[in-house]
């Protein structure tokens, strides 16, 4: 469904195949991406259980509502039928309410809480919606709608992933590959008239005051499409969750391509596993250079974000160290991450000039996270990731965390496993974990990072 501030409107080649290259220059094979993401996205960070909260302006005082260039932007939301009320619910009481113009779309089209969702493979070739067994969940959607999904295959069920032994087998993942470039071509022809096209899924988290920084600082003239790089045998393209942005021109470029080439495109699809690939390929085939936008616009969430080396320094690198750039956007955002960081969101823009402070990942580390580590967490999963070996107590993982003096942060698994880590990360929820930092040295690390310099947005 499109929406405004008025009214509610209604020959890719074989090389984008088994072998990624992820932000790092890790190699990632299909399972391993499955794996990482399954990983990641598996923890549910509860606003409950949270040590800082933050409360949001009242509706008609969003400052998010007031952003200069806001209405030149439409949002692509894509989702899936097996996690609106995991993952998109949480959108229609937070982020949907700063973007005055936007897109749902989805594997079923139906109308939920009042959106019109759209169906993103309604397009696709009737060979495959009748005959691929990658719509098999579509065609069930199809005639029963969301009551043909079984408990087991919903966002947020804990059997999910056990019962289908990860994404891989999960039937919405399947489908998600083909959204991807039906879902540019639909979006393009719905509303044509935007000078950028920022699109994200439901456990993305766009910073919206940021996003609009950044863009001012962009000609939405050029062909443009910018993201979080990612590479698989040789393909460049934008990761999917991190969210990528697409000027006017360059999605009438693709949109063309995609309609002169969509029997091989579709051909290729059929054989692959990353939709956000095949995406990067055909602006690649249709002559649109690729702007990497990282880290302002990554894929970790603040839980997980890397603000330091893995021996716990700051990166002397000033091209690899996040902790002096702005950032944009997070993913495997679970709902409560998203709540709660919507919130500081609103609270910072409250304090600050949100047309020109840019909000830092040092920033966000300093005025969100490290708060959150000043007190130990039960049933919390840090991700310190040296093992120690099995200890009585979690006490007494802590007092050998003390003991070393670079040690940061430990964790208590229900086995007792005692962990520790150098670099410091919040991480995410872990039933029967028990975590905690070493407040003190927290607090060294973010005194101690080597001072920022002209860091600035992505060029």
């Amino acid at each position: 469904m499109v929406h405004n501030a008025a009214q509610s409107k209604t020959a890719v080649a074989s090389a984008c195949y088994e072998v990624g290259i992820g932000l790092g220059g890790t190699i990632l094979s299909r399972e391993t991406a499955h794996a990482e993401a399954k990983e990641s996205g598996s923890g549910r960070f509860d606003s409950d259980n949270l040590d800082q909260t933050h409360k949001a302006a009242s509706p008609e005082h969003l400052p998010c509502r007031e952003l200069p260039g806001s209405d030149e932007t439409l949002i692509v939301l894509r989702t899936g039928a097996t996690e609106l009320d995991d993952r998109l619910a949480v959108h229609l009481s937070t982020s949907l309410r700063c973007f005055p113009n936007y897109l749902i779309f989805s594997d079923l089209e139906e109308n939920y809480r009042s959106e019109h969702i759209i169906d993103a493979l309604a397009d696709v070739s009737p060979i495959y919606q009748q005959n691929s067994a990658d719509f098999e969940l579509w065609r069930r959607l199809r005639a029963d709608g969301r009551s043909a999904l079984d408990p087991s295959e919903l966002a947020g069920s804990p059997d999910r992933f056990a019962n289908m032994g990860g994404k891989a087998d999960n039937p919405g993942w399947k489908l998600d590959k083909w959204k991807f470039l039906p879902m540019v071509n639909r979006t393009l022809h719905e509303r044509p008239d935007f000078k950028w096209y920022v699109f994200i899924e439901g456990d993305s988290f766009l910073l919206w005051s940021q996003l609009q920084q950044y863009l001012a600082t962009l000609d939405p003239t050029d062909l443009i499409y910018a993201g979080s790089q990612m590479f698989i045998s040789g393909v460049l393209f934008a990761h999917g969750g991190s969210g990528f942005i697409v000027s006017q021109p360059a999605m009438q470029r693709v949109v063309d391509h995609y309609s002169v080439h969509k029997t091989e495109i579709e051909e290729f699809t059929d054989g692959h596993w990353a939709g956000d690939c095949v995406l990067g390929k055909a602006f690649t085939d249709s002559g649109v250079p690729f702007t990497n936008a990282w880290p302002a616009i990554q894929g970790d969430y603040p839980g997980l974000v890397p603000y330091a080396r893995a021996d716990g320094r700051s990166v002397p690198d000033e091209s690899l160290r996040e902790w002096c750039y702005p950032t944009i956007s997070y993913h495997h955002m679970s709902p409560g991450m998203t709540q709660q960081l919507w919130s500081f969101e609103q609270e910072w823009m409250m304090n600050h000039n949100a047309t020109a402070d840019m909000l830092k990942h040092k920033d966000v580390f300093t005025d969100f996270v490290m708060p959150q580590m000043m007190s130990p967490r039960n049933d919390w999963e840090n991700l310190s990731d040296k093992a120690e070996g099995i200890f009585a107590s979690v006490d007494e993982c802590r007092t050998h965390c003390i003991a070393q003096p670079d040690c940061r942060q430990y964790s208590f698994d229900p086995d007792g496993m005692c962990r520790t880590r150098l670099d410091p990360r919040l991480g995410k929820v872990g039933h029967g974990f028990q975590s905690g930092w070493i407040e003190d040295r927290i607090v060294d690390f973010q005194r101690s990072m080597a001072p920022c310099g002209s860091e600035s947005w992505p060029v």
